[in-house]
């Protein structure tokens, strides 16, 4: 379970299913594919995607999937794990204590490093102030519990001692968040709401380029009275990368040298996949690309 191709983690975590596009980003989108090859009666996407004349679709309907929430838990080696690759962990259908017990996991299991992607930088922000409003950890390490051991008190218990003793630090230093961001526009409206969001990693995915982004890593949200410890946030690592698949939508190869550039100039590590243009629609050279480069504090 949770083995991935993806080059930029170990694992992929699904303890949601489920999700709905919300940009063009999303009009290619591969898991929105899966979910309709295995969406028949038993099968694990059943009602959450379906196959009509304009091809594969979700249906809106998101749910925790308790069997594997727990997953990481179980993986003893380190790991770096991406999460809900099948589905958005701050998509709007779900509550605030199902996102909650999805943290009290990554609280639990400090030995992995977490990647949480969206595209829902403004439901993340609003998740984060609710957060902010009680003991972060505790309240997700109990929810947590209250999903993997819905009628065993003691398991509760046990749980919540175990992985609350010592480990308060919020945010959690072992996830990193980051936003999806196509195009100009989408990169002007999450950008800014990822830096207003406390994490010990902040990144982006311009993952399928569809246009050009410039200008992405010089955001600044400067907060001294919230974040004396680092007043100036910026940006810590930028994923590049084209459309892949059947009807791949072109990328120019220069949308992605102006953001090599900027993350150069700006001191940002940058971490480029496959690189598809009109005139190499597999990819280009890739020895042109300065590619697997993680920030520095986080090998």
């Amino acid at each position: 379970m949770g083995d991935t191709k993806i080059e930029w983690c170990d694992k992929v975590w699904n303890p949601v299913r489920g999700c709905s596009r919300v940009s063009p980003g999303c009009e290619n989108c591969y898991a929105e594919k899966v979910a309709a090859r295995f969406c028949g009666p038993g099968l694990p996407y059943e009602g959450l995607a379906r196959i009509g004349k304009n091809g594969a679709r979700w249906t809106g309907t998101v749910r925790v999937v308790p069997e594997h929430l727990a997953d990481p838990l179980r993986w003893k080696k380190p790991r770096r794990i991406f999460v809900n690759s099948m589905s958005d962990l701050f998509h709007e259908k779900l509550s605030n204590e199902e996102i909650a017990a999805v943290f009290g996991v990554m609280a639990a299991s400090p030995r992995h490093t977490f990647q949480v992607l969206t595209k829902r930088a403004e439901r993340m922000g609003e998740w984060f102030a609710w957060a902010a409003q009680v003991a972060p950890t505790a309240t997700c390490v109990v929810a947590a519990a209250a999903h993997l051991w819905p009628d065993d008190r003691d398991g509760r218990m046990k749980f919540v001692h175990g992985a609350s003793t010592g480990r308060s630090n919020w945010p959690l230093p072992n996830v990193w968040l980051g936003v999806s961001v196509e195009d100009q526009r989408r990169a002007d409206e999450r950008i800014p709401l990822l830096l207003e969001t406390p994490a010990a990693v902040r990144f982006i995915s311009a993952e399928p380029l569809l246009g050009p982004i410039k200008g992405c890593t010089s955001w600044r949200h400067r907060d001294l009275a919230e974040y004396p410890s680092k007043p100036d946030r910026k940006l810590d690592w930028v994923i590049i990368g084209s459309e892949s698949g059947p009807g791949a939508r072109p990328m120019a190869t220069e949308w992605a040298a102006w953001i090599v550039d900027d993350c150069a100039a700006d001191g940002v590590a940058v971490f480029t996949k496959q690189i598809a243009t009109p005139s190499h629609p597999k990819g280009g050279d890739p020895a042109f690309w300065p590619s697997g480069i993680w920030p520095r504090e986080f090998p």
